[in-house]
């Protein structure tokens, strides 16, 4: 295969590639539906963008704004604190026909324990017409922020304080240890999150395993009430295994969870009202988007008919075209010695940026946090699209420029500086290609290195990598110079390479073949590294017997 044939070929792959996962992102999947009528119960916190703090007062207008519209599609809401404000939410539940489950937050200061259960169980007594229950501590003992039995007597202070029913709630295998709790409570509130559990399972098998753990703990507690009190699936983040976030998985799992706990006559909380992307901070990209509704309270999905990843996937096809015509547009500009295989090669090329600039903007818009992640993210990005569009353009006009450009080593660009001991460039290598390819190699590196070391909270960036590692293999691939001139890198860059390469196979191996993120990831760092790592002449051999045939003839 001659290097025209294999650049045309790659490139159209690449571009059908892109395009297939825009309209695949599109196309409509037909779901269950949940039950007719509101859902019961869903957890609301006011805060969205920041997390609030000992002195966040909610306003009464954010909570009726909030309540009215939950109460469209919900029986009852469940609080987590009556401090900031949230002490009104009863008040407020009342006015637009929502109840209400009382959450009194528990943490390690007994001094703030003691506040909260005060004022909780006045806001209790005072509003006993709307709330169903009171929850005293959420998840303490996954934190470890109270003993058992520092906790059972919280829950015994609160029971004495109110005849309203009292429970714990927290996720099922801290029930499991500690059951003797079950005697200070009037029923039982587990979490079931099957994203988050240590074993995470799929979409596939989401319910499921919901049901099993329900009924697990109906056996281990005969005859006493259990409630799912958090449920639910995440939009965004990070696949674990194979449980992937995703608007249709997480509208699968609500219509499929909640028609079969209508079915069985199952109480249930779904976790959560709104979106809250401050969690990210916590839980990585994941934390913020577990919301029935985003942070500026437009429902993510609906509750009945066929829906869609993405409702705006035509705006890739459009990226790709925009692309397609300014890769034409730029390479007409640069020669004009193009032929129809380069005219090809370039809108083919251009597509495929175009498509996968949306998924870039995409993966930027819900991972960053701050200033400094969007400095960094748009640095690899403009570090990409400076590396794919020089090295397209030039493969695409090999024809006006028979040297194809390589990338100079970390010793020649350091070199470059030294104006008393300059040495000349061997080859035609280019310092700006150099510096790039560094900048590029040390971002994935690190990209890597988190993620074989301490996985659970980060994403896998493979849009904001592709295009270049795309390019650079191509370009190491096809250039008949690439391996003798391979051998002048330095030591560093050789490291760097390894260190990719290295931690993309703990990654695959760790995350396994049913996370396809992680592979593709994995895979796009090890053919970065292998770029810089191993020989290939096999292109560079026929280009160059074609050019003897040619000067031959």
């Amino acid at each position: 295969m001659n290097r025209r044939l294999a650049l045309l070929t790659t490139c159209l792959v690449t571009a059908l590639f892109s395009l297939w996962l825009l309209w695949r992102d599109g196309h409509p999947v037909a779901l269950t539906d949940a039950p007719a009528g509101k859902l019961d119960c869903v957890s609301y916190t006011p805060s969205r963008d920041q997390p609030m703090v000992p002195t966040t007062v909610v306003t009464r207008e954010q909570l009726t704004r909030d309540l009215t519209l939950l109460a469209a599609r919900f029986r009852c809401v469940r609080i987590y604190s009556v401090g900031n404000g949230l002490d009104q939410v009863p008040a407020v539940a009342r006015g637009v026909g929502l109840r209400v489950l009382l959450g009194l937050w528990i943490g390690a200061d007994p001094a703030m324990n003691q506040r909260e259960i005060k004022h909780g169980l006045a806001v209790a007594e005072q509003n006993q017409d709307v709330i169903e229950a009171v929850i005293v501590g959420n998840e303490v003992l996954l934190r470890r922020e109270q003993t058992a039995e520092q906790l059972g007597a919280l829950i015994r202070q609160v029971n004495a304080g109110t005849t309203l029913p009292v429970t714990y709630a927290d996720v099922w295998d801290f029930w499991k240890v500690n059951p003797g709790l079950q005697a200070d409570t009037d029923f039982i509130t587990i979490h079931l999150l099957p994203y988050w559990d240590d074993k995470p399972t799929g979409i596939d098998a989401a319910l499921a395993h919901t049901a099993s753990v329900y009924g697990e703990a109906r056996v281990t507690f005969p005859g006493k009430r259990v409630f799912i009190g958090e449920t639910g699936w995440p939009s965004q983040g990070r696949q674990r295994v194979d449980a992937a976030p995703g608007t249709v998985a997480q509208a699968r799992f609500v219509r499929e969870f909640t028609h079969w706990a209508g079915e069985n006559g199952i109480e249930y909380n779904l976790i959560e009202a709104f979106d809250q992307p401050w969690k990210r901070a916590q839980e990585g990209t994941v934390g913020g988007y577990w919301g029935m509704y985003d942070a500026k309270g437009q429902p993510k999905f609906p509750l009945q008919g066929p829906m869609a990843e993405d409702a705006h996937w035509q705006l890739g096809f459009w990226g790709a075209g925009a692309g397609a015509l300014a890769f034409l547009a730029a390479g007409l500009a640069l020669s004009r010695r193009f032929g129809r295989p380069d005219v090809l090669l370039l809108l083919l090329a251009g597509a495929t940026a175009g498509a996968v600039a949306l998924m870039q903007w995409r993966y930027l818009a819900t991972t960053n946090r701050n200033l400094t992640e969007w400095v960094a993210s748009l640095l690899i990005v403009a570090v990409g699209w400076a590396l794919y569009s020089w090295i397209l353009l030039a493969l695409a006009g090999r024809q006006a420029q028979r040297a194809l450009p390589a990338p100079a080593s970390i010793f020649e660009i350091l070199g470059s500086f030294d104006h008393r001991g300059r040495q000349p460039i061997e080859g035609g290598r280019s310092l700006a290609l150099g510096l790039l390819r560094i900048l590029l190699l040390l971002g994935l590196a690190y990209v890597c290195l988190g993620l074989a070391i301490d996985a659970r909270y980060r994403g896998f960036p493979s849009s904001l990598y592709a295009l270049p590692i795309l390019a650079l293999s191509l370009l190491s691939l096809l250039d008949r110079n690439a391996r003798r001139l391979r051998f002048r890198q330095m030591p560093e860059e050789t490291l760097l390479a390894a260190l990719a390469g290295g931690c993309a196979l703990v990654i695959a191996l760790r995350e396994g073949l049913h996370n396809l993120p992680a592979l593709g990831l994995s895979g796009l760092a090890i053919a970065l590294s292998a770029s810089l790592l191993l020989p290939g002449r096999r292109f560079a051999r026929n280009d160059q017997q074609t050019e003897q045939h040619a000067d031959h003839g």
